[in-house]
C-alpha cells in the first residue's frame, strides 16, 4: 500500500499509540497531515510551520500530535479541534525531532543549534 498526498518528501512519520490504523507525517510542504490506513487517505492536513517538518511525534494517550520544524519552533496540537495548543520557542537553529515522555511528561525537542531542550508538562495542557 503506498499512500499519497504530500506534494514534496516526506520527513517524519509516527503511529498513534492507540489506534494502529493511524498515523501521522510531517514534510518539506510545511504541513502534517493525519491519515487512516483503513480508508486508505489523509483525513486531517495541518498547514503546520512556515518551513519544513522534521518531526512528528504522537502523546502516549493519543489527543496530541508534536511537531518540529525548520523554522526553530515545536508545536504541540489539540488533536481534538485541529487547534494549536502551543507553540515552542526557544532554539536558535532548525529543530530536528521533538519526543515527549510515555507519561505525558516532559517534552524534549533537539536542533542543529547543539542543544536540545526539556519543556515542562505544563507547557501544552
Amino acid at each position: 500500500m503506498a499512500l499519497q498526498g504530500h506534494v514534496k518528501q516526506i520527513l517524519a512519520l509516527d503511529f498513534c499509540p492507540v489506534s494502529s490504523v493511524k498515523v501521522a507525517t510531517g514534510g518539506d510542504d510545511n504541513t502534517v497531515r493525519l491519515w487512516d490506513l483503513r480508508k486508505r487517505k489523509s483525513y486531517y492536513t495541518f498547514p503546520a510551520h512556515p518551513r519544513m517538518v522534521s518531526s512528528v511525534k504522537y502523546s502516549e494517550c493519543g489527543d496530541f500530535l508534536f511537531s518540529s520544524s525548520y523554522d526553530k519552533t515545536s508545536k504541540v496540537w489539540n488533536l481534538r479541534n485541529h487547534t494549536v495548543v502551543k507553540t515552542l520557542a526557544g532554539h536558535d537553529e532548525k529543530v530536528m525531532c521533538v519526543d515527549v515522555e510515555a507519561s505525558g511528561g516532559h517534552i524534549v525537542t533537539a536542533s542543529y543549534d547543539r542543544t536540545f531542550k526539556l519543556w515542562a508538562p505544563g507547557s501544552f495542557r
